[in-house]
């Protein structure tokens, strides 16, 4: 009976090892000196399954505030100005909801215009040409047909738009004070002073010096009845200063028009001994002489 149980005790010994052996060699791979650490799975009945995440409900508006109570402030508005950026955002803001604290919006400045074009003034030379007409004072004695007339040319240097310097020549004919076919030729050299030189219609003040030659032919019938002794071809020089004003009428840049008056005074500087005036009531005599210059024409820039 003892050596039956002792038998049957070294059986359960020798299959324990067994099964484990079996066990193990059945969850790891063969040849493998060592096995991974396996989580036991999980019985299915015993844990609940997960639950879904819940839907977020729809954001609702808060009803509108009831009458008599005070609306919100508005969300504060910063305006940033940028040369350059993106467009600006615009951000909604529902009533009665919350208003964010600050609210940006970006405005783009348009590009600051260029700056205007400075003209500066560049010297100018310009040809005046003119017709003119002299005034001798008939009412003093002179003669009743006494006339003269002719042309002019001028050339004008303008180097400050308030200044220009005139140098002109001229021609006149007709018959003088004294009732004598008169030729002569005036030069002058004059300057112009320009009170309002930016506009198109500029008035200006005008003034200088002049000299002149004469040819008088005073072989006529009433300077022979009168008993003159002159040559019948007589000549003169002058020397005098004239100044007056006149209107410049801008057409264009490069083309004007102009009208201008002067009086002029002058002796003679040819060293004769008759005098050229003589005043037949008083019988006084003068080599000076003057009157009035009257000239209109046109003036061509570059």
């Amino acid at each position: 009976m003892r050596r039956c149980l002792t038998h049957a005790l070294v059986a359960v010994a020798m299959t324990a090892p067994m099964s484990a052996f079996a066990q193990e060699d059945s969850n790891c791979p063969p040849g493998a000196w060592f096995c991974e650490e396996v989580e036991p799975p999980r019985d299915p009945v015993a844990e609940p399954p997960p639950a879904a995440p819940a839907e977020a409900a729809p954001a609702e508006a808060p009803p509108p505030p009831p009458r008599g109570t005070a609306r919100p402030a508005p969300p504060v508005v910063v305006y940033e100005t940028s040369p350059s950026g993106p467009p600006p955002q615009v951000i909604v803001v529902a009533p009665g909801a919350a208003p964010p604290p600050r609210v940006i919006v970006r405005r783009v400045a348009p590009p600051a215009p260029p700056p205007p074009v400075k003209r500066r003034w560049r010297r100018h030379w310009g040809i005046n040409l003119r017709m003119e007409g002299v005034m001798m004072g008939r009412e003093h004695g002179g003669a009743e047909d006494a006339g003269m007339g002719g042309v002019g040319i001028s050339l004008r240097y303008r180097p400050v738009p308030a200044f220009a310097i005139d140098a002109g020549a001229d021609f006149l004919a007709g018959t003088d004070y004294n009732g004598d076919q008169r030729t002569e030729v005036p030069l002058s050299l004059s300057g112009m002073l320009f009170v309002n030189p930016r506009s198109r219609t500029q008035f200006y003040f005008m003034g200088g010096l002049n000299i002149a030659h004469a040819e008088v032919d005073r072989s006529s019938s009433e300077a022979a009845a009168g008993g003159a002794e002159f040559a019948p071809d007589a000549e003169y020089d002058y020397f005098g200063a004239h100044g007056g004003i006149g209107l410049e009428f801008r057409l264009s840049p490069r083309i004007a028009l102009n009208v201008d008056a002067l009086g002029f005074v002058r002796s003679r500087t040819d060293g004769g001994l008759v005098p050229e005036f003589t005043d037949p009531d008083t019988g006084r005599t003068t080599n000076t002489s003057g009157g009035g210059l009257f000239r209109g024409g046109l003036s061509i820039y570059w």
